[in-house]
């Protein structure tokens, strides 16, 4: 794996302190031409440009423009998808689908936050983006390898999660959570990773803290939405259920997965113009 950029880690942090500002955001991204280029890009598309309004030319005035929580998500994105797009994906998976995936999970991580009043729906989104970084190690170890676990979990109708446990293969979850500890990410970065297919939080054997429990609930959820929403490719080929336990630990019910995966899609929709970067 390619070393982690400096400025992910620092984002990571900013993200998750309730302190941080627009001022703090633009030191980070000064730091990265091709960030500040992409946020110059965004802030002049048409949503962001009042009629006649002259082309933004300054970082200064790009974040102002969009605004905070975007400037940090765009950041964030970017960074995660420079990762992504020196991979040398298999020809049957590829980077677009699995970034449309990871930046499905990453809003509806959010968005179910504020369904469920988490407070801190920013975090909530990192994890989701983060959550299949797994794959790509995986993809670097060997491309061909991982392009026939793909190929046999469709044919067995399985998901890529499952065959890795049947075959006892190198599980993405798993190794995803090593290189965070490797990139020296928050260890609430490291737990979503690890356990983001873990429904049960008895079998998270290393998490005690309530609210990482929480963040991963809300990641392994997400995951499961964005598969039944068919919002990108992460190498899983059937939709899961949450149990009815489960759903009672967010307070939800079956009646509410209706009105939730209709915010998710319209929000992941009207993200996708500023968000979408590939």
């Amino acid at each position: 794996m390619p070393s982690l950029p400096k400025i992910l880690q620092e984002l990571v942090s900013k993200l998750s302190d309730p302190d941080s500002n627009l001022d703090h955001v633009e030191e980070l991204v000064m730091i990265d031409k091709s960030i500040t280029s992409q946020i110059l890009k965004v802030s002049n598309k048409l949503e962001f440009l009042e009629p006649h309004e002259p082309r933004i030319v300054t970082i200064h005035d790009a974040l102002h423009k969009i605004g905070f929580e975007n400037a940090k998500r765009i950041a964030l994105n970017f960074s995660v998808l420079k990762i992504m797009k020196i991979t040398n994906f298999p020809r049957n998976f590829c980077c677009e689908d699995l970034w449309q995936h990871s930046l499905g999970v990453a809003v509806a991580s959010s968005v179910i936050s504020d369904f469920i009043e988490f407070e801190n729906p920013d975090q909530a989104y990192a994890c989701g983006l983060i959550h299949d970084i797994g794959k790509l190690v995986k993809i670097n170890f060997s491309y061909r390898l991982f392009s026939k676990e793909i190929a046999s979990a469709s044919r067995k109708n399985i998901d890529l999660y499952d065959l890795e446990i049947r075959r006892n293969l190198l599980r993405h979850d798993f190794i995803g959570s090593k290189i965070m500890e490797v990139w020296e990410m928050p260890n609430i970065l490291n737990s979503v990773v690890k356990w983001h297919h873990t429904e049960d939080r008895t079998a998270r054997d290393d998490v005690e803290d309530p609210f990482i429990h929480k963040i991963t609930d809300i990641v392994y959820f997400a995951n499961l939405l964005i598969n039944k929403l068919k919002i990108g490719y992460s190498g899983h080929s059937i939709t899961k259920q949450p149990s009815e336990r489960f759903l009672r630990t967010l307070n939800l019910s079956s009646d509410n997965l209706q009105d939730l995966e209709k915010s998710i899609q319209v929000e992941y929709e009207k993200s996708c113009p500023v968000l979408l970067i590939i």
